[in-house]
C-alpha cells in the first residue's frame, strides 16, 4: 500500500509539471518575428514562444497568403500586423504592433504587408475640380492613390498614378488592386494608365 502511494505521489508531480497553457484552439500557425498565429472560432490571437496568448482573439486581423503554403493567417512582418475595419460598407486597412495596440489607424483602402520597414497603401483622396451653382456645392472628383509609408504610417514617396474611384459607388469588401510593387529594398515599380512601368527609388 506504502508503495502504490509513492507511485501515485510521482505520477501528480510529473503530470502537474506538464501545464497546458492554452486549449481548444482551431489552428496553430509557424511563428513569425516570434509570434504564431493561432485560430479559434473564426477570430485570430498570437502566442509567444512560452505558448502564452499574447494578443487576444479579434476578428479584425487580416489573414495572408503565404508563398508555398495553401494555407492562410495573419502575419508580423516589421513588428506590424495588418488589420480591417469595416466603415459604410467599406473596409479600410491599418496596423498593431506585437502588444495589439493600433499603431496606424484603418484608413487605407488596400495595404501590404510591411518589408524592409516600408508597405504599400492605397489612400482616398478628393479634388474640388468646379462649383455646381444650381446645388450651391462643390463639384468633386474622388481618386485613389498609391503611396510607401514606414511603419510610424508616415508617407515617404507618392506613387504618381492617381486612379479615378468612386467609393459610393463601389461599396464593397473588394479592396482596389495595386499598381505598383516592391522589386527591391528602397525600389518600387509603378505601373502607368498605358500600362508601363517606372522605377522609382525612395
Amino acid at each position: 500500500m506504502k508503495n502504490l502511494l509513492i507511485i501515485f505521489f510521482f505520477l501528480q508531480i510529473a503530470t502537474s509539471s506538464i501545464a497546458q497553457i492554452l486549449s481548444n484552439v482551431d489552428e496553430v500557425y509557424p511563428f513569425q518575428e516570434d509570434l504564431a498565429a493561432v485560430q479559434k472560432n473564426n477570430q485570430w490571437g498570437f502566442i509567444n514562444k512560452q505558448g502564452e496568448l499574447v494578443i487576444d482573439y479579434r476578428s479584425d486581423l487580416v489573414v495572408t497568403n503565404n508563398l508555398g503554403n495553401s494555407s492562410s493567417y495573419p502575419v508580423f512582418k516589421n513588428n506590424r500586423c495588418l488589420i480591417k475595419k469595416l466603415i459604410d460598407e467599406i473596409y479600410y486597412f491599418g496596423y498593431i504592433d506585437n502588444t495589439g495596440t493600433i499603431v496606424i489607424a484603418p484608413q487605407f483602402l488596400n495595404a501590404t504587408n510591411f518589408k524592409n520597414g516600408h508597405a504599400l497603401v492605397i489612400a482616398p483622396s478628393k479634388e474640388v475640380i468646379g462649383f455646381n451653382k444650381l446645388l450651391n456645392k462643390d463639384i468633386i472628383s474622388s481618386n485613389i492613390e498609391e503611396f510607401v509609408i514606414n511603419t510610424m504610417g508616415e508617407k515617404v514617396r507618392y506613387l504618381e498614378n492617381p486612379f479615378k474611384y468612386n467609393l459610393q459607388k463601389r461599396k464593397s469588401i473588394v479592396p482596389p488592386v495595386f499598381h505598383s510593387k516592391f522589386i527591391a529594398p528602397g525600389i518600387v515599380a509603378v505601373q502607368k494608365h498605358d500600362m508601363k512601368w517606372d522605377v522609382y527609388q525612395f
